[in-house]
């Protein structure tokens, strides 16, 4: 992408080479393809033998993995081209009394020693550990400018003081507090209105990518919605789940980046690679 973001421009040298690890297509899209969670919620269904999830991931497009330390160690068995990895250094779980509050459990440094493209930090707005999570979030990314690593903010809305339902105009607040406390990239969930999501995508100057959310039932559904945010300007979408989880994950990420990428209907790429199995 040469160093430019929707109108911004990121700093030149290491951080713009590494980002060309993710954006390697040049089209300004992206397919993450997040395996965070065995932390928050254990080994669940889909993620159990993460060395085969990472070899259909890479096999069938994915531009980025999202991975704790640890499972980084796979990686080295994996044949052929790697997506770009960011390393999570964000961390709760779903024993514990504060599943909201995530915690540092890594840095920069360690990141560039374990080999990672960049980092990525999770935090909610809402909770009442939001004060602790914003001074992380700032934290790490002085020390992004200072190593020239790409810096993934993915920021929800959750906690004990979140609107209830959350709103899209708590979304939009969300993705502004990212872009302005220096994400280079920013996963949001997905609002509910194409209004809220072109409204995003014009505000910040970085891409935005919308969550893939809880598994989905209706496939075509989910799909319809990932085209509805590439039509609204969002640079595309990090599932994880609604992959992982499905009978055939390979073929259904193969088909989520053929949409991203390739500007296919969701019929199109539903018949190529759904139906024809």
């Amino acid at each position: 992408m040469d160093g430019a973001a929707r109108g911004g421009k990121w700093e030149m040298g290491g951080k713009t080479l590494r980002l060309r690890r993710f954006f390697w297509r040049q089209d300004g899209r992206l397919v993450l393809f997040p395996l965070d969670h065995g932390v928050s919620c254990g080994p669940v269904h889909g993620i159990a033998q993460m060395e085969t999830v990472l070899r259909y991931g890479a096999s069938s497009g994915a531009d980025g993995f999202v991975l704790h330390k640890g499972m980084m160690t796979y990686l080295e068995r994996v044949s052929g081209r790697l997506p770009g990895v960011f390393m999570h250094l964000s961390a709760s779980t779903q024993i514990g009394p504060s599943f909201h509050r995530k915690v540092l459990v890594g840095s920069v440094e360690e990141a560039i020693r374990r080999g990672a493209d960049g980092v990525s930090v999770h935090i909610n707005l809402g909770d009442e550990a939001e004060p602790q999570m914003l001074s992380d979030l700032g934290l790490v990314g002085e020390a992004c400018a200072r190593w020239h690593m790409p810096f993934l903010v993915m920021i929800y809305v959750r906690g004990a003081h979140a609107p209830k339902p959350v709103t899209d105009e708590s979304v939009e607040h969300a993705a502004r507090v990212a872009a302005e406390l220096g994400a280079d990239l920013i996963k949001i969930p997905a609002p509910q209105r194409i209004e809220s999501m072109e409204r995003i995508a014009r505000s910040v100057p970085v891409p935005v990518v919308m969550a893939g959310g809880t598994k989905e039932a209706d496939e075509r559904a989910f799909l319809g919605r990932v085209r509805l945010g590439l039509e609204a300007g969002l640079a595309g979408v990090a599932v994880g789940r609604n992959v992982f989880q499905h009978e055939c994950p390979d073929r259904f990420l193969a088909a989520i980046v053929d949409l991203v990428h390739e500007g296919r209907g969701v019929e199109e790429v539903w018949d190529r690679w759904i139906a024809s199995r």
